[in-house]
């Protein structure tokens, strides 16, 4: 058995026990992202301030030593896990969009949309640390955040070009729908009802489009939403 065939099939999660023959570094990288995603499990479960690394390194199955070597302290191995986290969200988002088939912003934005809202309700994990818990993770986790919501601007931003006066639209509008959105998740997951994410897609995109295309645009593409999904 070639070494390509014998990593593929060894479980992601785990090394096999014993001599493995691995180079260093497949062993080095199974071991961060063991350690990440054990991060995103104990901070789901705990939360990020009662997590701690003697948490990680017990669900991870690695020893402290080993989560030394990769990472310099817990925040450093949540910022890594809010990463993980974030760029599977923004995945979620592209594979709507090339999935609505269209070239039209607003069926796009509808089909990045509903991707991610349901991309959430099936991985209540994600949300609590990608949603909930990063504002209490310190400022590297909350700069990553900026950085992640700065690359939906563009996506958004697109909408500008179909206003009708789009010289009125302020600058700031991207950054007030990205945090719109966000609280109504954050909300949602705090409570509970990550699940029901994506039956708040009309209202989404109401949030969404109101700003660029005016109000009476924005219910009725609210409208056409809602009647789409049922």
């Amino acid at each position: 058995m070639g070494l390509a065939q014998e990593q593929a099939e060894i479980d992601p999660g785990r090394l096999p026990s014993g001599r493995h023959g691995l180079p260093r570094e497949a062993v080095a990288r199974s071991q961060r992202d063991r350690l990440v995603e054990s991060m995103i499990a104990v901070v789901a479960e705990k939360g990020y301030t009662e997590a701690t690394v003697a948490d990680v390194i017990q669900s991870a199955g690695v020893s402290r030593a080993t989560f030394y070597e990769q990472f310099a302290d817990k925040e450093d191995c949540f910022v890594a896990a809010y990463t993980a986290v974030m760029d599977r969200m923004l995945e979620h988002v592209a594979e709507g969009v090339e999935a609505a088939g269209s070239d039209a912003w607003v069926d796009r934005v509808r089909g990045g949309l509903a991707r991610l809202l349901q991309y959430l309700a099936d991985n209540p994990v994600s949300v609590r640390t990608g949603i909930v818990e990063a504002f209490g993770a310190g400022a590297r986790a909350r700069d990553r955040y900026q950085q992640a919501v700065g690359s939906f601007f563009p996506f958004l931003e697109a909408g500008r070009g179909l206003a009708d006066r789009p010289d009125q639209i302020p600058a700031e509008v991207p950054r007030l729908i990205v945090g719109g959105v966000s609280a109504l998740m954050f909300a949602e997951a705090s409570e509970g009802r990550a699940a029901g994410l994506p039956d708040l897609l009309p209202e989404v995109m109401y949030l969404v489009i109101a700003p660029y295309l005016g109000r009476e645009a924005a219910l009725k593409v609210m409208e056409e939403t809602r009647e789409a999904g049922e």
